[in-house]
């Protein structure tokens, strides 16, 4: 009798167990997967000259421009920054940099290419450009006079 009671009290522990799963597999929700997201609203936040010298700061030569933009992607409430870098003559994006550090350059054929992970922006801007580590960049406001 103590036998029959401790299989039935086995059971019904096992089949408790087994239906109050609180997990899931990704197979089950399509949904879920990581897909490409759309962009639903871009506004440019703040921009900036980059500019390079070697020795003397009188020197200072444009050589592109960083822009900050918040993207909000379709579905989302959240805002996500992006920095793109843009050529000299401002025109072309060229690269961008996510909010962890890590630049990335545009080939030709408009595909990315990781250029490497910074966390001095001044230093990664180097890289980007091939610019020695000795010589000076830096972000300045731009001067609508110049």
């Amino acid at each position: 009798m103590m036998m029959k009671r401790l299989a039935v009290l086995l059971a019904t522990a096992a089949t408790a167990s087994c239906s109050g799963k609180t997990s899931f597999y990704g197979d089950e929700f399509s949904q879920y997967y990581q897909h490409p997201r759309e962009e639903t609203t871009r506004e440019r936040t703040d921009s900036k000259e980059i500019v390079h010298w070697a020795a003397n700061p009188k020197d200072k030569k444009r050589i592109g421009f960083y822009e900050t933009w918040e993207i909000r992607l379709k579905g989302s409430r959240d805002t996500r920054e992006c920095h793109y870098i843009k050529d000299a003559a401002g025109i072309k994006d060229i690269g961008f940099v996510t909010n962890e550090g890590v630049f990335y350059r545009f080939d030709s054929a408009g595909a990315k290419t990781r250029v490497g992970e910074y966390t001095i922006v001044s230093t990664g801007l180097k890289i980007f450009f091939g610019i020695p580590i000795r010589d000076n960049v830096d972000l300045e406001a731009i001067d609508p006079y110049k």
